[in-house]
């Protein structure tokens, strides 16, 4: 994945923006009915579209389904007995393998990472849990959140 910051925000002009607010909330349209609305050509829009992708501006396209018809979302704190740039990274690589782990994030606060975990089922995640932070001894605590419902959800950044 491309870095943000190396396309300073001056590359992107108001056809750029425009674009990324239809694709980020239907990436399904034509070029022809996204150039429609933004008033260019299908042909524009693709190469635009394109050169997103290719700084990085773009990095998938994805669909988006409904966590709650599949499983269980819950949200994790985690803390660490002690802190190093190799536990911090040992996690990380840890997290990243684990299918169960949709997003980590490395936070400020009393806890150092906060986790998104999608599991089939609670009696699935206790299990689960044991085998991914009680075996790890860097691991002083973890905290569980359960998402009752999800009230808003949205993937788009403001452009």
């Amino acid at each position: 994945m491309k870095n943000f910051a190396s396309t300073t925000e001056t590359t992107l002009d108001d056809f750029d923006r425009a674009i990324l607010r239809i694709v980020q909330s239907d990436n399904q349209r034509s070029h022809a009915s996204i150039g429609e609305d933004v008033d260019l050509s299908a042909s524009a829009v693709r190469r635009r579209l394109a050169r997103l992708r290719k700084v990085g501006v773009i990095t998938r396209d994805v669909s988006i389904v409904e966590a709650a018809k599949l499983g269980e979302t819950l949200v994790l704190t985690v803390s660490f007995r002690e802190e190093s740039p190799e536990i911090y990274t040992a996690f990380e690589l840890q997290m990243q393998a684990l299918p169960e782990v949709r997003q980590c994030y490395h936070i400020a606060g009393d806890s150092d990472y906060m986790l998104i975990v999608h599991v089939p089922s609670l009696e699935f995640y206790e299990n689960w849990a044991k085998e991914q932070f009680m075996n790890n001894e860097a691991v002083r605590r973890y905290d569980t959140i359960v998402v009752w419902s999800c009230k808003k959800f949205d993937t788009a950044v403001p452009v």
